[in-house]
């Protein structure tokens, strides 16, 4: 289960401002496998991280892709 973490800033006479903390909750090598199936049989704990790091880093540039293009539709 994700749970997220709310933040209050005041501002001013009663004003409250929620941020919520959109970090995901990290997934454990041992879940981690279990999504990456028989292939991840003959990996180590090294490969494992190393594929999430990958593929951390390649939803990041999908997603500053996307913001670009919507930025200048054409």
């Amino acid at each position: 289960m994700h749970h997220k973490s709310l933040q209050q800033v005041r501002r001013g006479a009663m004003e409250y401002v929620e941020h919520a903390d959109t970090r995901p909750e990290p997934i454990s090598i041992a879940r981690r496998r279990e999504l990456l199936g028989e292939d991840a049989e003959s990996m180590t704990d090294q490969d494992i991280e190393d594929i999430r790091r990958h593929a951390e880093t390649m939803a990041c540039i999908v997603v500053e892709m996307y913001q670009e293009q919507s930025r200048f539709p054409e």
